[in-house]
């Protein structure tokens, strides 16, 4: 009875450490994925703090209608009170200088949130990164390393500006252009590419950045969202979106598995526009 109650409790001792080391696996690694939505959290909330995206995309926006606006006064000036041209010209190229100056800034905003978004995601890193080493006779963790930070946008969010009406020539060019997206009661511009005005204003840029559009005046949070939603950027647009990637190398005491990389992912999307006043 000795030897056989020996038995029985070495093998429960061995069957409670390899459970303990399974166990431990499985809280190390939703430990982990937990760090890393902090971590593309902490970056995405950066992006659009203040909605200063969504305050460039509408001074986009309305810059664009004011050239064309301006174009459109020209136009007639000429043909009709050609004694008001020198003004009316005066005015378009005020129209085209703010336009320019706006994409500047639009440039410097954009390497701004990049940085600011990177110093955050890199900062909550430093704080957790510290608490994971540990050594016990069932489990050892090692430090944990943020291999990848990446900045881009959201699949299928388009930018947070409504098509602007009352002027009958720019929503014909952008209904053919196909600029903008959505159904009669709901039209927004798209991400992506420069909304470009026809000649002779076709060389100014207007790019409008992904974020999601206020929904009955309630403001879209930074929130997770699925790793295979991040797309890449690959025109100069404010990112509006992260991405990283951490690793750590994990080993068990008993059972297999020892030694091994845990790699986990996390995506998450800026906070989105506030409503426009």
């Amino acid at each position: 009875m000795l030897i056989l109650g020996s038995v029985v409790m070495t093998l429960v001792g061995l069957g409670l450490l390899i459970g303990y080391s399974y166990g431990g696996l499985i809280f190390t690694h939703n430990r982990l994925q937990g760090s890393a939505d902090e971590i593309a959290l902490a970056g995405a909330r950066k992006l659009n703090e203040n909605d200063r995206v969504g305050q460039m995309n509408n001074m986009i926006a309305r810059s664009r209608q004011l050239v064309i606006e301006s174009q459109i006064n020209l136009d007639k000036v000429q043909s009709d009170y050609p004694q008001l041209q020198a003004i009316a010209e005066e005015q378009l190229d005020e129209a085209r200088d703010c336009a320019n100056e706006l994409d500047q800034q639009r440039s410097y905003l954009m390497n701004l949130a990049t940085t600011e978004s990177i110093i955050a995601m890199e900062k909550k890193f430093d704080q957790v990164k510290g608490s994971y080493p540990m050594s016990l006779p069932w489990l050892k963790v090692g430090s944990p390393h943020l291999d990848k930070m990446r900045l881009g946008y959201l699949e299928n969010i388009e930018s947070n500006v409504e098509q602007l009406q009352n002027i009958k020539e720019l929503e014909d060019h952008d209904e053919s252009m196909g600029f903008v997206k959505g159904n009669a009661k709901l039209k927004l511009y798209k991400q992506g590419e420069s909304k470009s005005l026809p000649a002779p204003n076709d060389s100014i840029h207007f790019y409008l950045s992904s974020l999601a559009a206020p929904v009955e005046k309630t403001v879209s949070p930074a929130h997770i969202v699925l790793s295979k939603a991040f797309q890449k950027l690959d025109l100069p647009l404010i990112p509006t979106c992260t991405k990283v990637e951490v690793t750590l190398m994990v080993g068990t005491g008993l059972g297999g598995n020892a030694n091994q990389k845990m790699k986990v992912e996390s995506a998450a999307a800026a906070t989105g526009a506030s409503p426009q006043q």
